[in-house]
């Protein structure tokens, strides 16, 4: 829920205040299992996700240095649907990430990331560097009681320029599972965002599942402009990554994280909806918990599990990736699935960057135990 980094920027994507919020009355593992095991019969999706997006270059002044002062920079690449694609290939996913490039060397280095990655390029569109550029952001690391920031550089970008009957979807999506995009691809340009749109209606009449992370940055809109986007997209969505706060700002709908994922599926009439509350202490200490709801109604929900923060940005992708790789196999077993998206997210923070770094078996193996880390020898 990320080039986008989603614990920095104050937007409505910011942990729970978790006082007075607590989940009541969770059912308990077993029942939530037995429920998902009764319609767990369906045929299964393939096992391929597209995503579309914008990446861009990030540039960070090691040590937990001051930009201003900084002598070098540590260059690394990330964008949110970049980032689901390649937490997506460490589950053994397929994953196709579709983008628009220039053809310089920036352009170049994002390719060589998500192919050294095993994600599938065969749908960006090149194009020459006056039709477009790479952008480029700067992140600032901060320690408590210094917060991290962010410094964007990303306007006249490739993505940003793309115009509307750039891409075929239909043969993008063919032979698909999912869709998956999120809202910063709304908001870096009317085109772009018209581009997404038709992503989106395509896949919905294929049959492709469209997944959507409710990321907001107000760097890039307002929270009107926003909403009206998130109001168009939201018929068009099966499974939906959300917060509590994006979820009362765009919709209305506020409560418990119980009451809140009961009210999106009844309201939005998506087919699963699916959240994460945090708990910080300090800049480097994280305890993280998931929830998800299918039209069971039937809750399934993570166990905490306490981090050792290296990284935040990219967490929320990892969450996404998890959480898909998991539904794909079995839209009923969100017990699964947000297992697989809680162990994603909790392995990305501990490494640097905005990729999840870790095997199919590691993620699996941080899914079923919240051992603390041991030396393996």
């Amino acid at each position: 829920m990320s080039v986008e980094p989603e614990e920095i920027e104050k937007n409505v994507e910011q942990q729970d205040d978790d006082a007075g919020n607590s989940v009541e009355h969770l059912p308990e593992i077993e029942a939530v299992e037995a429920a998902e095991a009764v319609i767990s019969n369906l045929p299964m999706r393939p096992q391929r996700v597209v995503t579309f997006g914008e990446a861009m270059i990030r540039l960070t002044p090691p040590g937990n240095e001051r930009l201003e002062r900084t002598t070098s920079l540590d260059v690394t690449v990330g964008g949110a649907e970049l980032n689901t694609a390649v937490a997506l290939r460490c589950l053994e996913v397929q994953a196709s990430w579709v983008s628009v490039l220039p053809d310089n060397g920036l352009g170049r280095m994002i390719a060589r990331a998500a192919r050294a990655n095993g994600v599938d390029l065969s749908g960006v569109q090149w194009v020459n560097e006056d039709a477009g550029r790479a952008g480029v952001y700067f992140l600032e690391e901060g320690v408590d009681p210094r917060p991290s920031s962010v410094t964007y550089d990303r306007k006249g970008t490739a993505i940003c320029n793309v115009q509307p009957g750039t891409f075929n979807w239909a043969t993008l999506l063919t032979g698909a599972g999912a869709l998956h995009i999120s809202g910063i691809t709304l908001a870096v340009s009317p085109t772009a965002r018209a581009e997404a749109m038709e992503a989106v209606r395509v896949a919905s009449e294929l049959g492709v599942l469209v997944s959507f992370d409710l990321n907001y940055r107000s760097k890039l809109w307002s929270e009107a402009d926003a909403r009206a986007a998130f109001v168009e997209i939201i018929p068009l969505v099966d499974v939906l990554f959300a917060s509590r706060g994006g979820l009362d700002t765009f919709f209305g709908i506020a409560g418990s994280h119980e009451e809140v994922l009961k009210i999106a599926i009844e309201k939005l009439g998506v087919a699963a909806v699916t959240l994460t509350r945090k708990r910080t202490k300090g800049s480097r200490r994280l305890k993280l918990q998931s929830f998800a709801l299918g039209q069971s109604g039937v809750l399934a929900s993570s166990d905490w599990r306490d981090l050792e923060v290296v990284d935040r940005l990219g967490g929320g992708d990892a969450y996404a990736a998890g959480f898909l790789a998991g539904y794909l196999e079995n839209p009923h077993g969100l017990t699964h699935a947000v297992a697989l998206g809680t162990a994603a997210s909790a392995l990305k923070h501990t490494v640097p960057g905005d990729f999840l770094s870790a095997t199919k078996a590691e993620i699996e193996a941080a899914a079923t135990t919240s051992v603390a880390a041991i030396l393996h020898r």
